[in-house]
């Protein structure tokens, strides 16, 4: 089997979207079904891939979005889309409309690529494809449509950029992957997809999705970082349904109750960060509270297992791929009651609400106190880990790889 997969040229800022491709990735590299994988991505994405790019199995193609007449293709083909998906949905879904989607395919830069490798299947790991309507069967994985539930989190703009994009995505795709049920849920709910078209697979939880097989020293990362031993770790983007605003609370109140912790984030600062930074200020935790930003991941190895407790106080996630990797790395870790994270913990002594800042300080107060709590944590996340790794993730893809290309 020949595949196509993409990893887009922003990946890396995107968090848990870069760690999930990543995850998928291996799977698909160490199965002997697949016989070749053309990575389709941006140059400064084909520069981390270094442990794929001796393989015989791995066939690198590079798109220079930068590269004035590429920017310019993927812009009119874009707006053109967009347009056409517009029309479809003022006058009814035709085949004239996919017959004109099927034309404008032709501009995009990414159909001859993958119309010169003869791929099976492309399967683009994140919401939205990069092209449409093309005789490759295209498969897009869903993460989430948390707009339905935390509208109050998007703009105007936001919301109808998101509307847009994931009814072509869902409409224009072949298949649809997503890793939970209650995402599939979502899709068949406010969008009337049949259920078939989608099929829920799991990404490989228990292995490590970090390309670096590296660790920094932790001495380096006190001076570089300016921090100490006793810290919260949290590795997030700044949106605000990661609830970093109800932890900057529960850090105030824990460190008022003179329990001296401090608190390290990671991940893309978005602009929402301006609005945690006057938080800080409000509460004065500027000498307690730490925003990396993005880190190598080295840096983040070292700062998940030098940290004394991982704290999630997310509002929403289709799956925590920092939960995931503090229970990999068997570092205490307390997470939100929400989605899928009661499910990938399966004990509800670790978990709380992610709206009551007295429930989460009492939480993370006992994770840091209890020697008790904290080994059960542990024993808790390793035997969870040893469960996840029993399972054989890839058999999901690939039954949907070989669907489609049976159908096509």
């Amino acid at each position: 089997m020949k595949i196509a997969f993409y990893i887009h040229h922003t990946t890396i800022s995107a968090g848990g979207i870069y760690t999930y491709t990543i995850g998928i990735l291996r799977q698909l590299f160490n199965s002997p079904k697949i016989k070749k994988i053309i990575i389709i991505t941006s140059k400064e994405i084909a520069d981390t891939l270094d442990e794929y790019k001796n393989s015989n199995k791995i066939e690198l193609k590079v798109v220079d979005r930068k590269k004035t007449t590429i920017y310019l293709r993927l812009l009119i083909w874009y707006g053109l889309f967009v347009s056409v998906q517009i029309a479809s949905e003022i006058f009814g879904s035709t085949s004239l409309f996919d017959k004109i989607k099927i034309l404008l395919s032709k501009i995009n830069p990414y159909n001859k690529i993958l119309a010169n490798d003869e791929a099976e299947v492309f399967h683009v790991p994140i919401q939205y494809a990069p092209i449409y309507k093309i005789n490759v069967p295209i498969i897009i994985t869903m993460h989430d449509l948390q707009e339905y539930h935390y509208p109050q989190y998007f703009s105007i703009k936001e919301k109808l950029h998101r509307k847009i994009n994931n009814k072509i995505a869902i409409n224009d795709s072949d298949h649809i992957i997503c890793s939970f049920a209650h995402v599939k849920n979502d899709i068949i709910k406010y969008f009337g997809v049949e259920s078939n078209k989608v099929s829920v697979c799991p990404p490989p939880f228990a292995e490590n999705w970090f390309l670096s097989k590296k660790e920094s020293d932790w001495v380096l990362i006190q001076k570089k970082y300016n921090i100490r031993k006793k810290f919260l770790l949290y590795p997030a983007a700044t949106w605000e349904h990661k609830n970093h605003i109800t932890l900057l609370q529960a850090v105030k109140k824990i460190n008022n109750d003179n329990l001296d912790i401090d608190l390290v984030c990671t991940g893309n600062k978005t602009n929402y960060y301006s609005t945690i930074d006057e938080k800080i200020s409000e509460l004065k935790l500027e000498n307690a509270v730490h925003f990396l930003g993005i880190v190598p991941e080295e840096d983040l190895i070292c700062l998940y297992n030098n940290s004394a407790l991982v704290v999630i106080p997310t509002l929403y996630e289709a799956g925590s791929g920092p939960l995931y990797e503090a229970m990999r790395y068997q570092v205490p870790v307390i997470c939100s009651n929400v989605t899928s994270l009661p499910d990938t913990v399966e004990n509800s002594e670790f978990l709380f609400d992610p709206n009551d800042v007295n429930a989460l300080a009492n939480k993370i107060k006992i994770g840091l106190t209890d020697s008790g709590f904290r080994q059960r944590n542990i024993v808790n996340s390793k035997n969870r880990m040893d469960y996840f790794s029993q399972i054989d993730y890839s058999k999901n893809f690939i039954g949907v790889y070989q669907k489609l290309i049976k159908i096509s």
